[in-house]
């Protein structure tokens, strides 16, 4: 989404109610945290910097080209996650059955104060369904994503004159393959942070 005075990069969502320090807020009859229904910017996609090395060896008839891709920082929102989460399927729903307190001050009126109310309700997930199921979108914005990708790897080979052909047109004669995104490291929980990104 794009907001008046931001960058064109931005992530807009849903998101939680936070208090003035920027902790989420916590209903303190549920334990659950209170949901900002105001679509606002939650993140940026724009990276810190990219960078690409691209070099290139020989030996005799054979040459190896290689394209490295680094991108450090900028958001990515993870709409896979989400939707497995929306359904069950995810991996953060595998521990419903696990009580816990979610971090959090509680919107008892304290909340804007020196000493917030902090949140010591013990939920579990099963028995509180909404938990996942009212996840706003910035609970699957992963922030400060980086990568390393081989982009490309490209293997030729050039035959001796001799062997290309007599035909006079024929200047030189060569072979080659070439591979794409072969290696990928990377602190993104999904697929590919680039398709996402």
């Amino acid at each position: 989404g794009v907001i008046l005075g931001s960058p064109t990069t931005t992530i807009t969502s849903y998101g939680y109610m936070r208090n003035d320090a920027g902790d989420i807020l916590i209903n303190p009859t549920t334990g659950l945290p209170v949901i900002d229904a105001t679509f606002k910017v939650r993140g940026d996609r724009n990276p810190d910097f990219t960078l690409g090395w691209n070099n290139q060896f020989s030996y005799k008839n054979w040459r190896l080209n290689f394209l490295w891709d680094f991108k450090v920082g900028g958001d990515i929102f993870n709409g896979t996650e989400e939707f497995l989460n929306s359904i069950g399927r995810s991996k953060i729903t595998a521990d419903r059955l696990v009580p816990r307190v979610i971090k959090g001050v509680l919107q008892d009126g304290l909340e804007n104060t020196t000493n917030p109310t902090q949140n010591t309700i013990v939920i579990t997930p099963y028995t509180y369904d909404s938990y996942y199921r009212t996840m706003p979108e910035e609970a699957f914005i992963e922030k400060d994503v980086n990568w390393a990708r081989l982009r490309e790897l490209t293997l030729s080979y050039t035959f001796p004159r001799k062997k290309a052909g007599t035909a006079t047109f024929i200047k030189g004669l060569s072979v080659f393959g070439t591979a794409n995104d072969l290696i990928l490291i990377t602190n993104y929980s999904g697929a590919d942070p680039g398709i996402n990104g």
